[in-house]
């Protein structure tokens, strides 16, 4: 697909909802609250949390594009999952009351999810440590594939559940 620009894009189509380019702004949102203290950052992130919680699928983890048709292949996204979850960690320790339980509930399903259903444990000779990541269906590139961003963002979020707060951005 192509834009009236010329850029391609990575979702099926220009009013597409992308998960991973959905899931890039709620980390980046909260990232930007947390380095800035600029609530505008802060209730951005809010809104692209609570858009990419309503459009999850009953495992936790999106599918590539969050509007397709029903004629459209569905691939999952572990990546976008990932650094979801990611985002919603830092977003919950940046708020409190149901919203902190919400953000971090949520994260916590999306890290399961990722670990039980779409993990590479039993001795395959896979490379990446989550399966089922899809970069880019409209250029048919690296569908259902270990991406490896979604491993960095599936091991920083493990991370983070563990305790380990430190952020690297």
């Amino acid at each position: 697909m192509v834009r009236n620009d010329g850029s391609k894009q990575p979702g099926l189509y220009t009013e597409s909802a992308w998960s991973r380019g959905t899931a890039w702004a709620l980390y980046g949102m909260s990232l930007s609250y947390h380095h800035t203290g600029n609530e505008a950052y802060l209730h951005a992130a809010k809104r692209v949390a609570h858009f990419f919680m309503a459009n999850l699928p009953d495992d936790h983890v999106p599918h590539w594009d969050f509007r397709l048709p029903e004629d459209v292949p569905v691939y999952r996204d572990s990546s976008a999952g990932a650094c979801a979850a990611c985002g919603l960690l830092l977003l919950a320790d940046q708020v409190s009351g149901p919203e902190k339980s919400l953000y971090r509930k949520t994260a916590e399903n999306i890290l399961h999810s990722l670990y039980v259903n779409y993990g590479s444990w039993e001795g395959t000779a896979e490379e990446g440590l989550i399966l089922h990541g899809t970069s880019h269906v409209p250029e048919q590139k690296n569908i259902d594939v270990p991406l490896i961003y979604g491993d960095y963002y599936f091991v920083e979020g493990l991370s983070r559940l563990l305790g380990h707060g430190e952020l690297f951005w």
